[in-house]
C-alpha cells in the first residue's frame, strides 16, 4: 500500500508538470495564434503526454520500460484522453472559451481521468516484470 500512495503522489505531481504545459501550450496556441481550444488543446495534450510519459516511466514508477513503452502508453492513455477532452469541450460549452476558462477546462478534465491514468499507467504500462 505504501508503495501506491508514493507512486500515486509523484504521478499527481508529474501530472501537475503536465497540466502546466498542457495549459500553456493551449492557451500560447489559442490567444497568440488564434487557433480554436479545441485544437490547441490537441496540441498541448500530446506534447504533455510526452513529457509525462518520460517523467512517470523514471520518476513515478521507476521503470526500466523502453522507449517503447510510449505507444502502449499513448494508445492506453487514449480512453483518459477521451474523457479529459469531453470533460474539457462540454466545459467550454458550458462557460465559454475566455482564458481562465480555458484552463479550469483543462483542470476539470484532467481530474476525471486522473485514477484511470494512474490504474491502466500502473498495470500496463510500467508494470513490474
Amino acid at each position: 500500500m505504501r508503495k501506491i500512495s508514493g507512486e500515486l503522489l509523484r504521478f499527481c505531481i508529474v501530472g501537475s508538470i503536465g497540466f502546466v504545459i498542457d495549459s500553456g501550450l493551449t492557451l500560447l496556441f489559442s490567444e497568440a495564434a488564434h487557433w480554436r481550444p479545441e485544437l490547441a488543446r490537441v496540441v498541448g495534450f500530446l506534447v504533455a503526454a510526452t513529457v509525462t510519459w518520460e517523467m512517470n516511466r523514471r520518476f513515478t514508477f521507476r521503470s526500466t520500460a523502453s522507449a517503447r513503452s510510449l505507444l502502449p502508453y499513448v494508445l492506453l492513455a487514449s480512453v483518459g484522453a477521451a474523457v479529459n477532452f469531453g470533460v474539457f469541450v462540454g466545459w467550454l460549452r458550458l462557460a465559454g472559451t475566455a482564458p481562465l476558462q480555458i484552463v479550469f477546462g483543462i483542470a476539470l478534465g484532467a481530474v476525471a481521468a486522473l485514477s484511470l491514468n494512474f490504474s491502466v499507467s500502473r498495470r500496463f504500462v510500467y508494470r513490474s516484470r
